[in-house]
């Protein structure tokens, strides 16, 4: 009985599978920059702190000011209408909002009232439509000031008073930043928005050709300059979301509120100092915390879409982005939380609400844990542990495939492996940088690029592992070797190995970069860090040597049996974990089904990823099995 099966072909279905499941994203059309969500959410807030100038006590103060208004609340409410639909603009609840704010400005209500009916539209459209609404990474202040002086100082002058003999020439005069009535009703997200559509009626362009990153940066730099160097006050606890969406008015109602001190001296520091230090972990925490409890009681209502989004929010917004610091000092707990994420969408997903409510409250609770800074950071054992972890499994993999390369006797393929690891080092620093200096990709995308690489090691692992082990029964194995080397292997097939190789190296290489800077900051002591580093690198190598050796030992046969098995379990581990991250990050729908989490070997108990993981494991026993009947039925017809 002979069955030739075609292990390429298997793993290009295995890939094939996965990116199709990858299709349901959750980039849909209204959250991209740009969007008409976007405009919409841009129109209302530029109502909410306008409309001042406009009425007051009930009369009109500035005739063109008010139909502007008026000609904003008709067009936020016609644009509302377009992205609803037909189908449901009777009973939609984002329509009736709009047509209540433009009946308050059609009824000259008080300022105060159309700003908080703005404000609360403007929420409305973020949490259901989800355009961006917070940089997805703290600002940087070189970027915002190269970028600030070069597209920006011409009109608005170099300190924000647009004193410039261009400004002179235009009408109306661009805005002076460092105008304290202007700047008491600008935030950082009205700016940005500027930035994106421009503002009608003046000469301020569309900078729409600058990054969303970009727009973020000058967006923070034009608040900073409306402010002094009294920047001294204590205004920790702002996540940088809020300072964000919120005017400077806004803030200083909130710290007086709060009892601060110094309430205009917290506004000076949320403006000038604070967007651009390192991450506030308890800050974001505490703004996670927040929305995990919105989330929550959006599904206890009926609003199942906005809850999934607010957890989604919090998760991305609130989390991911601390990751590092937070497993610098607490590993374990880092897991824990991510698993109670994991539950909670799991729950939403069933539809089951006392489920939701509760863990729910138990992801506050362990979010509230994580934000009290119970766990030191001892630098060198953190270094180590990290190190050792994220490189594990890819010693795993490169000792297996070091050792085949020695038991086939082919030390050019043993040359290819080494380059692949040793070329994905100075790649994953490169990504790093790339993505921390010049894309800045939101933490959504930088999940869907680790997820992808996961995903596309499995299937070349897939590869691999099926065809060691559909030889580790021949008979006639060593004659077939003999045939085969006396042929050449293909170069393809040493580039296949140096990809893997590298594929397993590189997808760890720009996260321990950034977990290893995270511990840095955290810590302040960078000798032990190295130091810990260096023993986690150490531990690493030792693993992919002894594997390598142990490897050696073993008969052919075996071999080849035991190596697939180890590269098999591999291939379960990062698809497994490539198709975690997609449902965490909200790129595939959860499907919580009842199975055990073993999370060191990428298992979870979402549908999802067992369905792959079950294609991998029942293909690779397939070839297992065809390859012991075939064995058997040649042993037998010999023996005859």
């Amino acid at each position: 009985m002979k069955v030739d099966f075609n292990f390429r072909s298997a793993s290009a279905l295995l890939l094939a599978a996965i990116l199709a499941a990858c299709g349901s994203s959750r980039d849909d059309p209204s959250s991209r920059d740009g969007s008409d969500a976007q405009r919409l959410s841009a129109i209302v807030d530029y109502m909410g702190s306008d409309y001042a100038g406009a009425v007051r006590n009930g009369e009109i103060i500035s005739r063109s000011e008010y139909e502007e208004q008026q000609r904003f609340a008709a067009d936020a409410r016609r644009l509302g209408g377009e992205i609803v639909g037909a189908s449901t603009r009777e009973q939609d609840p984002l329509l009736r909002e709009l047509s209540r704010l433009e009946g308050l400005v059609g009824a000259k209500a008080s300022p105060a009232a159309v700003a908080e009916a703005a404000r609360e539209t403007r929420e409305l459209i973020v949490t259901r439509f989800h355009p961006p609404a917070a940089p997805p990474e703290r600002p940087s202040l070189a970027r915002a000031e190269a970028s600030y002086r070069e597209d920006c100082a011409v009109c608005h002058g170099a300190t924000g008073d647009a004193d410039t003999e261009r400004a002179s020439a235009l009408d109306p005069r661009p805005t002076r930043f460092r105008d304290p009535a202007r700047l008491e009703k600008l935030s950082p997200y009205r700016v940005f928005n500027a930035l994106t559509f421009g503002v009608r009626g003046t000469s301020m362009p569309s900078f729409e050709l600058l990054s969303p990153v970009e727009r973020w940066d000058l967006a923070f730099y034009v608040m900073r300059l409306g402010h002094g160097s009294e920047d001294d006050g204590d205004a920790q606890g702002i996540a940088l979301a809020d300072a964000a969406r919120s005017s400077d008015a806004e803030l200083l109602d909130r710290f007086r509120a709060e009892g601060r001190a110094e309430p205009t001296a917290c506004v000076a520091y949320v403006r000038r100092v604070a967007p651009f230090l390192a991450p506030n972990v308890e800050a974001d925490l505490g703004h996670a915390r927040k929305l995990v409890h919105e989330a929550a009681a959006a599904f206890e209502q009926g609003r199942k879409t906005v809850a999934d989004r607010l957890a989604l929010d919090a998760y991305l917004q609130g989390f991911e982005p601390l990751e590092g610091a937070l497993r610098a000092r607490d590993p374990s707990r880092v897991d824990r939380v991510e698993a109670a994420f994991r539950d909670f969408r799991a729950s939403m997903a069933k539809g089951e609400v006392v489920e939701t409510v509760a863990r729910g409250a138990a992801l506050e609770g362990l979010l509230t844990q994580t934000q009290e800074r119970r766990g030191a950071v001892v630098p060198f054992t953190a270094a180590a542990l990290i190190f050792f972890r994220e490189g594990i499994e890819a010693a795993l993999l490169i000792g297996a495939l070091l050792a085949a390369a020695r038991r086939l006797g082919r030390h050019d393929a043993a040359l290819f492996i080494h380059c692949g690891w040793v070329l994905a080092l100075p790649a994953g620093v490169a990504t790093w940088w790339v993505l921390d200096r010049a894309v800045s990709l939101g933490a959504d995308r930088r999940e869907l690029m680790e997820a992808v690489v996961a995903l596309m090691a499995a299937a070349v692992l897939f590869s691999v592992s099926f065809w060691m082990i559909s030889k580790a029964e021949s008979r006639r194995w060593l004659d077939t070797l003999k045939r085969q080397l006396e042929r050449g292997v293909h170069r393809r097939s040493l580039l296949v190995l140096a990809g893997l190789s590298f594929l397993a190296l590189y997808r760890e290489a720009a996260e321990t970069i950034l977990f290893t800077q995270a511990l840095m900051l955290e810590s302040g002591s960078r000798g032990e860090v190295w130091a810990g580093a260096a023993a986690g690198i150490l531990g690493v190598a030792a693993t992919a040597f002894l594997t390598s050796r142990a490897a050696l030992r073993l008969p052919l046969g075996p071999f080849f049996g035991v190596s697939g098995v180890l590269l098999c379990g591999l291939a379960v581990s990062f698809a497994g974990s490539g198709m975690h991250i997609l449902v965490a990050s909200g790129y595939l729908p959860p499907r919580p089904v009842a199975f055990p989490a073993v999370p060191w070997m990428g298992i979870h108990p979402d549908l999802s990823g067992l369905l792959v993981q079950f294609l991998i494991v029942a293909t690779v026993a397939g070839g297992a099995l065809t390859t012991i009947l075939r064995s058997q039925a040649s042993a037998h017809g010999a023996s005859r």
